[in-house]
This record gives structure tokens, C-alpha cells and sequence, in this order.
């Protein structure tokens, strides 16, 4: 059972809010960057593939750093992890306002990286421990709500300020907020200390897994660039099995891993491990697609392009406090289950409107594909959070967060090399109809997802 530390809804608000502040210009930041981009390099004179890497780096940090430091969290204390992860996330985003250089920006931005990385996993972990069971559902989606939302009207805003200030001024907008979270975080979120005080990290575990993440990233945005045959591909993807094989080498032997493979027995750990990064393979390489089908199959520009962007964020805002309610009711497997078939509904109308050139065809798969994960997103983190005992909370929410980073990088980088060259519709229809594909499997991880039955109200629980 998952222990409550509370049952003050006061409180629970005061946690639920400070989380939404300690994530939200990170995700602010990330649809800003993404759109400015190329007005980025071009003030530093560097190629786009370089300043690229201010996104591919930010992930790469992630995805190595979110289970560490979640584990972290565990052993220490998930608040003090928290602070400081909103502390780093401070720094990083005031810095990227004074940065002189294409490097010195990558660098600020892998360092916001850090400390999301901190503060997601905790961050997760402690809203799910100040709400009972039957209220987590809801409290999630709520922060689905915000974490999606505010970077639709921070796109906007973001984009009107690029236009009057430069770039820099919404780095300089987003500062205050990352302090408020970390001045909320200090002053409101209780210190119950650590969830395993004997917990020690593991170090040996933390350098493996990143042994075998950052290859295997480097492997595909290698394959973007020339194909699956290539040496260095090839290399990369040998150095990533052996990694892996070293990492379930030593979590078998070590008395406290980094995770506990026997979790991946589970089913309800295993099922929304599947159902998020196979749903988040299609949402983001489909985020990252469509953008150029708008402007190179239907002749719009970049404004244009950005409005009718902004359905899928708005829908997926829109629709995730529904699906945390949903979730309580109907059970978590459900919604992901519902999630993952809507994603391959909405992949099937971008390729249908890539081919036949229908513009509203976009606009409809958009809005499917945020109502997906609008519907989904809640289940991912409550249904995981009752598989696994409550001191491991902060790295499971870690190992998820890597899963989500990988699923998204993959889908992004195989969803541009199976486009190539080619802006044509039937090339477009190409990328989207292997992102409806790999969605397939987001549905298989719904129905690994069971659900006790003696809880009609409350979340699924675990099988194993």
C-alpha cells in the first residue's frame, strides 16, 4: 500500500502548486526554443544542426540524470533533491539569457536539463504521496493541465516578445517563476526526510545506464543523418547492448540497485513504461513533422503554422483533467489503452491528409493527438506509482521520465529518416503511417495494466 503522508488538502494544493511551478519554464521554455530555434543560430552564426543540440542535449540530460537523481531523492530526501533541483533550473534559465556563444547556450541549456531532472522525478513523487489514492488520478491530471497549457500561451507570448525584445527576453520572463518555485518549495513542502534512510546510490548503476542511454541517442541521431548500415551507427548501437548487459550485470548483484528489475515483472510498472514511450514516439515525432508538412505541402508560414499548432496543446491541456477522473473510474489500463488507439487514429489522419492535401484533416489529427495523451498522461504516473514500494518512488518516477525522453528522441530522429529528402505528400504520409505503427504497441502496454477490483474508486494496482 502506498503510504499518505498527509491528508491536508490544504497542503496537497500548496505540493500540487509548487510542482506545476518547478516544471513550468522548463516546459515554457521547450515550445519557445523549439520555435526560435533558427532565430537562435542565427544571431550565434552556427549551423542549426549545432544549435540543435540545445534541444538533443537538454534530453540527453534527462535521460541519463532523471533516475540518478530520483534515486537520489529516495535515499536523501525528495524534498531537499526538489530545492535544488529548482535552484540548478534557476541558474540554467537566467544563464541562457546571457549567453555569448552557440556552446556557452547548449551548456546552460544541458544545465536546466540537470535541473529538471532533479526536480521532475521528486516533484512527481511528492504529489503522489500528499494525495490519498482515490485523489491522485485527478491531482495529476490537474498538473498535466498546466504543464501542457501555460507553454500554448507561452508560446504566444514568447513570440511576441522574440519579435519587439530578441530571444533573450523570455528567458528573463521565465526566471521569476523557477525562483517562486523554489522559494514555495523552501518555505511550503514538508521535510519528512529520506523514504530509505539506509538507501545508498548506485553509483555503478547511475555511469552504466548512462553508458547505454547516451549511445544509444547518439546511435539515432547519427541514423537520422545517414542510415541504420553505417559504421558509426553500428558502433554506437554494439557499445548500447553492451552497456545494457553490463547494467542488468551489476543491478542483479548490487544489494541496492539503481531499480529493481524485479519491477519490470509487474505489470502495472511494465504497461505504462510501454504505453508512454511508444505514445510519445508518435506524439513528438509527429510534433516535430507536422510544422514542416504545413509549410512545405500547404505553402503556410511560420505564424500561420504556429496557430494551427496550438490544437494539439490546447486539446491535450484541455482533456487531462477529464482523463484523471476517467482514470479513477474506469482504471488506469483503460485510458491508456484509449490513449494509445487514439494516437494511431491521429497519425492515420496526418497521413491521410498528406496524401489527399487536406489541411483540415490536420487540424482534426492534432486535436486527436493531444486528446490522447490529454486522456493517457494522468494514467502513466498514478498506475506506475502503485506498483512499486513508496521509497522507490523518486526513481521509478526517473526511470519513467528516461523511458518518456527515449521514446520522444526515437521518435523524433526515425520519423525524420524514414522522411529523407523528400517534402513531398507521399513522403510525409510515410513518416506518419510508421508513427501510427509503433503507436500499436502503446495499446499493448494498456492492457498489460490490471486493476483491483475492490477499489471501485481508486487507482489500479499492482499485479506483481
Amino acid at each position: 500500500m502506498m503510504r499518505d503522508v498527509t491528508t491536508d488538502e490544504a497542503y496537497a494544493r500548496r505540493v500540487l502548486i509548487t510542482a506545476i511551478l518547478g516544471v513550468l519554464a522548463f516546459s515554457s521554455s521547450m515550445t519557445i526554443v523549439s520555435a526560435v530555434l533558427a532565430t537562435i543560430a542565427g544571431d550565434f552564426g552556427a549551423e542549426p544542426a549545432t544549435i540543435g543540440w540545445a534541444v538533443s542535449g537538454l534530453f540527453l540530460t534527462m535521460a541519463i540524470g532523471t533516475p540518478v537523481l530520483g534515486r537520489v531523492g529516495d535515499a536523501v530526501g525528495r524534498k531537499e533533491l526538489f530545492v535544488v533541483g529548482t535552484a540548478i533550473l534557476t541558474v540554467g534559465t537566467f544563464a541562457c539569457a546571457f549567453a555569448w556563444n552557440a556552446g556557452s547556450f547548449i551548456a546552460f541549456r544541458m544545465l536546466v536539463g540537470v535541473g529538471i531532472a532533479a526536480t521532475m522525478p521528486n516533484g512527481m513523487a511528492l504529489l503522489i504521496d500528499a494525495y490519498p489514492p482515490e485523489k491522485r488520478a485527478v491531482a495529476v491530471g490537474w498538473f498535466q493541465t498546466f504543464f501542457t497549457g501555460v507553454p500554448v500561451v507561452a508560446l504566444i507570448v514568447g513570440a511576441f516578445l522574440t519579435e519587439l525584445f530578441g530571444w533573450r527576453s523570455v528567458f528573463l520572463l521565465l526566471t521569476p517563476f523557477a525562483v517562486a518555485a523554489f522559494t514555495m518549495s523552501v518555505r511550503w513542502i514538508r521535510r519528512p526526510g529520506p523514504s530509505r534512510p539506509d538507501a545508498r546510490v548506485d553509483w555503478w548503476g547511475a555511469l552504466l545506464l548512462g553508458g547505454t542511454v547516451l549511445p544509444f541517442l547518439l546511435a539515432l541521431e547519427q541514423f537520422r543523418r545517414s542510415s541504420v548500415t553505417n559504421p558509426t551507427v553500428l558502433g554506437l548501437v554494439a557499445v548500447t547492448v553492451v552497456g545494457l548487459v553490463a547494467f542488468i550485470v551489476v543491478e542483479r548483484r548490487v544489494d541496492q540497485p539503481l531499480l529493481r528489475l524485479g519491477y519490470f515483472a509487474r505489470r502495472n510498472f511494465t504497461g505504462p513504461m510501454i504505453g508512454q514511450s511508444f505514445s510519445q514516439f508518435a506524439y513528438m515525432g509527429g510534433f516535430q513533422l507536422t510544422p514542416l508538412m504545413l509549410q512545405n505541402e500547404f505553402g503556410l508560414g511560420v505564424a500561420a503554422s504556429s496557430w494551427i499548432l496550438l490544437f494539439r496543446p490546447g486539446v491535450f491541456s484541455a482533456a487531462s483533467p477529464f482523463g484523471g477522473r476517467l482514470a479513477s473510474r474506469v482504471g488506469g489500463g483503460t485510458m491508456i489503452v484509449a490513449g494509445g488507439v487514439l494516437m494511431v487514429v491521429s497519425m492515420a489522419f496526418f497521413a491521410i491528409a498528406a496524401s489527399a492535401d487536406l489541411l483540415w484533416l490536420v487540424v482534426v489529427g492534432l486535436s486527436i493527438s493531444g486528446l490522447a495523451m490529454g486522456l493517457a498522461s494522468p494514467s502513466f504516473s498514478t498506475t506506475l506509482a502503485t506498483a512499486v514500494d513508496p521509497a522507490d518512488l523518486g526513481v521509478a518516477n526517473g526511470m519513467a521520465s528516461t523511458m518518456m525522453n527515449i521514446g520522444m528522441l526515437s521518435g523524433v530522429q526515425t520519423m525524420f529518416a524514414v522522411l529523407g529528402d523528400g517534402r513531398a505528400g507521399a513522403d510525409f504520409a510515410r513518416s506518419f503511417w510508421v508513427g501510427g505503427a509503433v503507436a500499436t504497441v502503446a495499446v499493448v502496454g494498456g492492457l498489460l495494466v490490471t486493476r483491483d477490483r475492490s477499489t471501485a474508486r481508486g487507482p489500479v494496482t499492482s499485479s506483481g
